[in-house]
Protein backbone atom coordinates (compact mmCIF):
# COMPACT_ATOMS: atom_id res chain seq x y z
CA UNK A 1 0.00 0.00 0.00
CA UNK A 2 1.13 3.57 -0.09
CA UNK A 3 1.15 6.04 1.98
CA UNK A 4 0.25 9.60 0.48
CA UNK A 5 0.73 12.70 1.87
CA UNK A 6 -1.68 15.65 1.26
CA UNK A 7 -0.15 18.59 3.02
CA UNK A 8 -1.82 21.51 2.54
CA UNK A 9 -1.92 25.54 3.83
CA UNK A 10 -4.29 25.07 7.40
CA UNK A 11 -4.62 27.92 9.93
CA UNK A 12 -3.80 25.44 12.81
CA UNK A 13 -1.83 22.60 11.26
CA UNK A 14 1.74 23.68 10.14
CA UNK A 15 2.15 21.73 6.70
CA UNK A 16 5.33 20.36 8.04
CA UNK A 17 3.47 18.48 10.87
CA UNK A 18 0.89 17.17 8.06
CA UNK A 19 4.07 15.46 6.28
CA UNK A 20 4.85 14.31 9.84
CA UNK A 21 1.49 12.75 10.04
CA UNK A 22 1.79 10.68 6.93
CA UNK A 23 5.38 9.40 8.00
CA UNK A 24 3.89 8.32 11.60
CA UNK A 25 1.11 7.05 9.65
CA UNK A 26 2.95 4.52 7.52
CA UNK A 27 5.57 3.66 10.06
CA UNK A 28 2.28 2.90 12.51
CA UNK A 29 1.34 0.32 9.70
CA UNK A 30 4.41 -0.93 9.40
CA UNK A 31 4.04 -1.69 13.56
CA UNK A 32 0.76 -3.01 13.23
CA UNK A 33 1.55 -5.35 10.68
CA UNK A 34 5.07 -6.80 12.58
CA UNK A 35 2.42 -6.95 16.13
CA UNK A 36 -0.13 -9.20 14.36
CA UNK A 37 3.07 -11.47 13.03
CA UNK A 38 3.69 -10.38 9.69
CA UNK A 39 6.89 -9.15 8.25
CA UNK A 40 6.48 -5.54 6.66
CA UNK A 41 8.79 -3.16 5.34
CA UNK A 42 8.45 0.95 4.62
CA UNK A 43 10.19 2.05 1.72
CA UNK A 44 10.27 4.98 -0.85
CA UNK A 45 11.91 3.95 -4.53
CA UNK A 46 12.21 5.93 -7.46
CA UNK A 47 8.32 5.50 -8.34
CA UNK A 48 7.66 7.74 -5.53
CA UNK A 49 9.14 10.97 -6.89
CA UNK A 50 8.11 9.70 -10.27
CA UNK A 51 5.55 12.41 -11.48
CA UNK A 52 4.29 9.46 -13.96
CA UNK A 53 4.39 6.89 -11.76
CA UNK A 54 2.21 9.57 -9.02
CA UNK A 55 -0.21 10.70 -11.53
CA UNK A 56 -0.86 6.98 -13.06
CA UNK A 57 -1.85 6.17 -9.09
CA UNK A 58 -4.33 9.56 -9.65
CA UNK A 59 -2.15 11.41 -7.31
CA UNK A 60 -2.89 15.42 -7.71
CA UNK A 61 0.28 17.71 -8.06
CA UNK A 62 0.21 18.42 -4.73
CA UNK A 63 0.22 14.99 -3.06
CA UNK A 64 3.75 12.99 -2.15
CA UNK A 65 3.88 9.67 -1.25
CA UNK A 66 5.38 9.00 2.21
CA UNK A 67 6.26 5.64 1.37
CA UNK A 68 5.37 1.87 0.27
CA UNK A 69 4.45 -0.07 2.95
CA UNK A 70 5.08 -3.78 2.16
CA UNK A 71 3.11 -6.35 4.68
CA UNK A 72 3.80 -10.13 4.17
CA UNK A 73 5.49 -13.33 5.16
CA UNK A 74 9.07 -13.91 4.12
CA UNK A 75 9.86 -17.63 2.66
CA UNK A 76 13.81 -16.94 3.16
CA UNK A 77 15.71 -15.35 5.97
CA UNK A 78 15.93 -11.47 6.59
CA UNK A 79 19.05 -9.85 6.02
CA UNK A 80 19.76 -6.20 7.79
CA UNK A 81 21.68 -3.69 5.76
CA UNK A 82 24.82 -1.91 7.83
CA UNK A 83 23.69 0.20 10.68
CA UNK A 84 25.79 3.13 11.84
CA UNK A 85 26.93 2.88 16.02
CA UNK A 86 24.10 4.72 17.74
CA UNK A 87 26.68 5.80 20.14
CA UNK A 88 28.39 8.19 17.51
CA UNK A 89 25.04 9.49 16.93
CA UNK A 90 24.65 10.65 20.33
CA UNK A 91 24.99 13.69 21.83
CA UNK A 92 24.65 13.95 25.75
CA UNK A 93 23.71 17.33 27.32
CA UNK A 94 22.23 18.86 31.05
CA UNK A 95 22.43 21.42 33.36
CA UNK A 96 25.80 21.94 34.21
Amino acid sequence: MAGVSKAAAHAKIPEWEQVESSSAGCYNMVLAATAMGFDAQWQTDWVAYDAGATAAMGLAAHERIAGFIYIGTTTVPLEDRPRPDVQALLTRWGHS
